[in-house]
């Protein structure tokens, strides 16, 4: 008799264990990995099989039995298996919700693999009591490979069996068809400093390697050679991009080299195409597999490379449980698997390039834009300068006087502004009140597109009132500026010019991005306004202007990351100008021209900022010198919270005691009041992230419910 420990897919506390059920004769055989029913109380709920085993059980009467598998194959690798109970323990996460994560739900659903199947008998015959068993084996050994289609025609009721047939090993489910390789076409010569990064990662020696190369340097090109090697062998090779907007220009380099094996993944697929895809690489049948965040979840039989492009970028970092950074988990499942990983960037997290200036990773260095091009020529406008003499537009004069030149040469200019919208808020002249979301303690923001205001967390909207709601004045007023406003002075100032805008308002529909992609690199947009997701990876040849409209959004945000940011921003908007043959240039419009992440932008200078940044941090206890955990308190009423949250911070500190630990707070969040809840934060610096979860996690359990993020990104 056997026994198999199932995590149930229930994100619930005191389900947040392994439960131990018996497995029926009828489904003896190997069933790790596979997703079950099993029986809980009076229902039966999904889970899947983390452990197996024949050791005895106390009380065999009272155990429950395995009702029913659910898949033909397993959905989890031994690797993911043990990858999720990583993720379980690093970021204080439970079980149901990290196997959530890993199998989505286009899966759960019964997103069906038979496409990508067909069945061979092998091995002995079924027994001769089972009758219906012993048919289905003989008919499929008859005809040698039968697609599940025909099977169904023949045998309409026969699911079930083919089940227990599959794990029992007389019916195998294989691949239509099993690629030994995957087809690669030859690829660009690479440079020497390609070259030499090339085969320092290809010749191992380390587990991940920092690829760190300037805007424009061709590491893709490196990327690309690394799959190629691994293609030719039958491996496979996964590569995650921080934002859909980079998807559709990376497959399609990708697919001109490596064909019909690149598959696509992120949320703009459909279900069914989801669940096709995920089948697809589990089969084996896709070579690479491109994707946002998630994709690092989707399981390979023969993963041997994982590649994070802009591996510094925050959209890896998943806000809500489990609240796992995809890099940490790309090589937890590396170490796993036996891959490599190779973390690429123009400007590396901080805690990426710290790991790499002390050996703790291999590190690579790409100083040189491909065939010599120069890197933009950068100046910063001061603000403060362009007020003094007049100049109230939110155009410097000289800002203004390159785009001139731009469009006078029919080049194309982009004009970043990391803020949406046409006004960041609306105003009452009178009484000086602003409009508020009455969800959230933040202004709403002015869509001159439906004509409304619109908070942009919890996504309350409404038509702008006639009237102060406050003092009853008709002296209402936009103030600030968004990117939709921008739009609307570009087209005042250049009229002649073709204008395209790219933000999250602007790009939602399907298939967005890769028309805007396709617009651009046709020459059919002259000026592109947009926030952040134009600012990475794009590669416009005929891009030659860039313009930051306003450096100082994220500059003084209640985040000790915000330099850092300001500073990743602004180079790889920089870097967006001069891909082509003509030189590219930059104008930086700031307040704040002498602050260190402008200054080391504009130069270009990593080790500058870098330097600054870990002073600052090591000083203050931040990354990498320390863990953080940022704790979070909710309640319905203020009192009721800061009351719960002085609770939970007295608790904290008296369970870390004696682990050198630093709490700090409670204190509002920096938004207090976030869709009708009222936040409080705890924030905690320690040392050893082994010894502190588990404290956590008992603080938590015991006076829940609270937020626990371990390491975050985001403080707001």
């Amino acid at each position: 008799m056997s026994w198999v420990e199932v995590a149930l897919d229930r994100a619930v506390g005191p389900l947040n264990r392994l439960w131990t059920y018996r497995v029926p004769e009828a489904l003896e055989g190997d069933l790790l990995g596979y997703r079950v029913k099993v029986p809980l109380g009076s229902s039966a709920v999904e889970g899947y099989v983390m452990r197996q085993s024949t050791a005895s059980v106390r009380d065999p009467a009272q155990v429950k039995a395995v009702l029913e598998v659910l898949d033909p194959y397993p959905l989890l690798t031994p690797a993911l298996i043990e990858l999720a109970f990583w993720i379980q323990g690093r970021y204080l996460a439970y079980l149901g919700q990290v196997l959530r994560a890993m199998v989505p739900q286009a899966v759960r659903s019964g997103g069906s693999p038979e496409a990508e199947l067909a069945w061979i008998a092998a091995g002995s015959p079924p027994s001769a009591r089972a009758r219906r068993q012993q048919a289905i084996w003989a008919w499929v050994a008859s005809q040698g490979v039968v697609t599940p289609e025909v099977l169904r025609a023949q045998f309409p009721d026969a699911g079930p069996l083919l089940r227990q047939m599959t794990r029992a090993g007389t019916l195998i489910a294989q691949r239509r068809e099993t690629p030994t390789t995957y087809p690669v076409h030859p690829g660009l010569p690479l440079n020497r400093w390609q070259q030499a990064a090339y085969q320092a990662i290809a010749g191992g020696g380390e587990r991940t390697w920092l690829l760190e190369g300037v805007t424009g340097s061709g590491k893709t090109e490196v990327y690309l050679e690394l799959i190629a090697d691994r293609l030719r062998a039958g491996r496979q090779a996964l590569v995650l991009v921080p934002e859909i907007a980079l998807t559709p220009q990376t497959v399609e380099r990708f697919q001109r080299r490596f064909g019909e094996a690149v598959g696509v993944w992120h949320s703009g697929l459909g279900d069914r195409e989801r669940a096709k895809t995920w089948h697809r690489a589990r089969l084996g049948q896709i070579g690479v597999l491109v994707g946002a965040r998630s994709a690092v979840f989707v399981p390979f039989p023969r993963l041997d490379l994982i590649i994070l492009d802009e591996e510094h970028e925050a959209t890896y970092k998943q806000e809500e449980h489990p609240r796992y950074h995809a890099r940490e988990v790309a090589e937890a499942r590396a170490r796993l698997e036996g891959a490599t990983v190779v973390l690429g960037s123009a400007t590396p997290d901080v805690e990426t390039a710290w790991r790499a200036r002390r050996g703790h990773i291999g590190w690579c260095r790409l100083p040189e834009r491909v065939a010599e091009r120069p890197l933009p020529a950068v100046e910063v406008v001061d603000l403060r300068e362009e007020l003094r003499a007049g100049n109230r537009t939110i155009f410097s004069r000289r800002l203004q006087e390159v785009v001139d030149q731009a469009l006078q040469r029919r080049e194309q200019v982009i004009l970043l502004l990391n803020r949406r919208g046409y006004a960041t808020f609306v105003i009452c002249r009178d009484c000086g009140e602003a409009l508020k979301c009455p969800s959230c303690a933040v202004s709403l923001t002015f869509h001159a597109q439906d004509q409304r205001v619109h908070c942009h967390y919890c996504f309350h909207e409404a038509a702008v009132p006639e009237r102060c709601p406050a003092c009853g004045s008709r002296r209402i007023r936009y103030f600030g500026a968004g990117t939709e406003r921008v739009v609307e002075e570009v087209r005042q100032r250049w009229p002649a010019a073709r204008v395209a805008r790219a933000d999250r308002d602007a790009m939602s529909g399907r298939g967005s991005q890769e028309r805007l992609y396709r617009q651009m690199l046709a020459g059919q947009v002259d000026i592109l306004v947009g926030t952040q997701m134009i600012a990475k990876g794009m590669d416009w040849p005929r891009v030659t202007v860039v313009g930051v409209i306003a450096a100082d959004v994220a500059l003084n945000l209640p985040d000790f990351r915000s330099g850092e940011r300001t500073f990743q921003l602004l180079v790889q908007a920089s870097g967006r100008a001069g891909r082509g043959e003509i030189p590219g240039r930059v104008v930086i419009q700031t307040y704040n021209p002498e602050h260190y992440a402008i200054t080391s932008a504009a130069q270009q200078n990593f080790e500058v900022m870098i330097e600054e940044e870990l002073a600052f941090r090591e000083s203050a206890g931040y990354p990498p010198y320390r863990h953080l955990w940022l704790l979070e308190v909710r309640g319905e009423y203020p009192e009721a919270a800061r009351s719960k949250a002085e609770a939970v911070a007295a608790a904290v500190r008296e369970r870390l005691l004696d682990q050198g630990a630093e709490v700090l707070g409670p204190a509002p969040a920096p938004i207090a009041r976030m869709r009708n809840w009222w936040r409080f934060h705890i924030l905690v610096k320690a040392d050893d992230l082994q010894r502190v979860n588990p404290s956590l996690a008992e603080v938590a359990d015991r006076l829940g419910p609270l937020t626990v993020t371990v390491d975050p990104y985001f403080m707001l």
